[in-house]
């Protein structure tokens, strides 16, 4: 049988909105202000820390102006890090700011991150200096010699201080649904990627 066709076709029944990120939480806070938005999944319930939608917009805009007291719209920042509700956090900032998020798998060893932000153009990169026993700290330092666009590691460990580093005079920009939001590297990328580095 001969291949005709590799797609499956769009889904029309419901319009596909022309919007943002941004834009859609913006309309949520108006709308469920006091709904619940993020609840972080740690193990112990009483621990759980909790946004509403209001919360979770008011300190998303934070991250936007701290995020563009360091980089230009357009700009590219990786993530490293397992599910925390920083990175949902900086994933909307990254959103009102106009940057492209660039997530990488914290499974990553050192020359696998090293390629992934070399080969994005990463400005910037957020990550936690260790997970399930990888140095991962150490390993952005190494990848800063072969990343020549990352000027700025920032540890999740020092995510409070960057978020008050955000001038509450910073205006975020206008964020059109056609600009770039995110860079996936996709794991058949990763190990292709692999086989021809590694033979």
């Amino acid at each position: 049988m001969e291949l005709t066709r590799a797609h499956v076709p769009a889904d029309t029944s419901e319009p596909v909105l022309d919007t943002t990120v941004g834009d859609l939480l913006r309309q949520a806070a108006v709308e469920f202000p006091d709904g619940l938005a993020l609840v972080e999944g740690a193990a112990d319930h009483s621990a759980r820390r909790r946004w509403t939608f209001a919360e979770l917009h008011e300190q998303a805009e934070q991250v936007a102006r701290a995020l563009l007291g360091r980089f230009d719209p357009g700009e590219h920042i990786a993530v490293w890090a397992p599910n925390l509700p920083e990175w949902v956090l900086l994933q909307l900032g990254a959103g009102l700011a106009g940057l492209v998020l660039v997530p990488l798998n914290p499974a990553y060893r050192a020359r696998e991150l090293s390629y992934a932000l070399g080969q994005s153009n990463a400005a910037g990169i957020f990550f936690v200096p260790e997970f399930r026993g990888s140095p991962m700290g150490e390993w952005v330092e190494q990848a800063k010699k072969l990343a020549p666009e990352l000027r700025s590691a920032i540890p999740f460990t020092e995510w409070d201080d960057f978020c008050a580093s955000a001038s509450q005079g910073q205006r975020l920009p206008e964020v059109s649904a056609s600009d770039a939001a995110q860079i996936e590297y996709s794991s058949r990328a990763a190990s292709e990627w692999r086989r021809a580095t590694y033979g």
